[in-house]
């Protein structure tokens, strides 16, 4: 895997709930997609802070998002290594983009080895402002 971007998806549901809500149940759709693909080595990254505490310490008590949140704990088993990260918005621009992609479709869109370079490059940016070691190793 080596740190490349594998796949994106966007899609366009109706989702204007509650965003802790919202965040997590694009963590456990995205689980869902890397397990269909066949993904075994995995990290999710949120902007959701509160989500990645609430995963690491196992506590999943939150009355808004709990039930998806115990969800999420049950699929990440299903992979070999599976890390959730919290990153800064600024380091996430990603998923960002994509999600206001999103608001533009009719139908969802996924993508899986060959990007659009609008998102490649924002991929790029992100590994920079994550690892900036690790731009020139990724992206050759």
């Amino acid at each position: 895997m080596e740190g490349k971007l594998r796949g994106a998806w966007a899609g366009c549901e109706d989702r204007r709930g509650i965003p802790i809500v919202e965040e997590a149940r694009a963590i456990r759709h995205a689980l869902v997609l890397a397990k269909q693909n066949g993904w075994r080595n995995i990290i999710i990254q949120t902007d959701c802070k509160r989500i990645v505490d609430q995963i690491r310490d196992g506590k999943l008590n939150d009355h808004l998002a709990g039930s998806v949140l115990f969800d999420i704990m049950a699929l990440s088993k299903d992979f070999s290594s599976c890390l959730f990260s919290f990153v800064k918005r600024e380091g996430n621009n990603v998923s960002h983009q994509l999600a206001k992609f999103a608001l533009k479709l009719v139908s969802e869109i996924a993508w899986k080895e060959s990007f659009p370079s609008w998102l490649s490059s924002i991929a790029k940016m992100d590994v920079g402002a994550f690892a900036p070691n690790l731009v020139s190793s990724v992206f050759k």
